[in-house]
Parts: C-alpha cells; sequence; structure tokens
C-alpha cells in the first residue's frame, strides 16, 4: 500500500462522521420541535378528561355520582362540603342552572394539582375547578393572588 492509495481517506472519514453529527442533531431538533409541543397540549389531559366527566354527569342529572368526584358520598358526605350544599353549587337550582353546554378552557399545573377553566351555560367569567392530580378529586380552586 503507497502513501498515495490513502491519500484523503482521513478526510472522507471525518466528512462522513460530521454528516453524521449534524443528521443527528437535526433529528433531536426536529423531536424537540414535535414533542415540546405535543407535551405541553397534553400534560394535564388526565385531570381535563376527569373534569369533562363531572360535567357530563351534571348534564345528564347524574348529582350523586358528581358528588363523589369530590370526594364525597351522599350516604357519607364531606363534614365541610354536604350534599346539600353540593345541590345548591351544582344542582338545576344553581348559578348556572342545569349544566346543558359547557367548554374546557386552559388548564394549568399548580402544585399538587391541576386548574381548569370551564365555561358552563355560556356563563362568564369561567368557573376554575382544581383537581387534585394524585387522587383525581375535584374541588374548586383556590383563589391566586
Amino acid at each position: 500500500m503507497s502513501f498515495l492509495e490513502d491519500y484523503g481517506a482521513a478526510e472522507a472519514r471525518r466528512e462522513r462522521k460530521i454528516r453524521r453529527v449534524r443528521r443527528a442533531l437535526l433529528a433531536l431538533l426536529a423531536i424537540a420541535l414535535v414533542g415540546v409541543p405535543l407535551y405541553l397540549w397534553f400534560k394535564n389531559y388526565r385531570q381535563e378528561k376527569l373534569v369533562e366527566r363531572f360535567l357530563n354527569m351534571l348534564a345528564q342529572g347524574d348529582y350523586a355520582s358528581g358528588y363523589a368526584m369530590w370526594g364525597c358520598k351522599v350516604e357519607a358526605p364531606c363534614p365541610s362540603y354536604d350534599y346539600k350544599t353540593f345541590l345548591e353549587d351544582w344542582g338545576p337550582s344553581s348559578e348556572f342552572g342545569k349544566v346543558q353546554s359547557f367548554r374546557l378552557g386552559r388548564s394549568r399545573e399548580v402544585g399538587s394539582g391541576v386548574i381548569v377553566s370551564v365555561t358552563i351555560n355560556g356563563k362568564q367569567p369561567p368557573l376554575r375547578l382544581w383537581v387534585e392530580k394524585s387522587t383525581g378529586v375535584l374541588g374548586f380552586a383556590p383563589s391566586l393572588l
């Protein structure tokens, strides 16, 4: 093997290596450009679906099951939120009336839960509900300063 036979081989290997690194970086960039927005779009999906299920129960008139999603039972009501108060807040004679339509708005993660904005029967401003991430229990969102 002569000197001239190997001439340029090192340079060709270097160019191939650079091309592979560029392709890998472009692939990572493409994954990030697609993955990050998808993650942000779906990261509160489970909590939003729980709120949607709750509102569908109310629309069907299944108030006892809706009350159970608040971590309470009609037979053993929560001391700080009894079933009568729940019906005053969510029943047909509530501020919103019977839930006929709703639209989920923005959701955001705050501490151990997710706050989901909901417009019920077109009433403004939207109501903010809290969903505890670990248990899936619903509640009214705390007021943020």
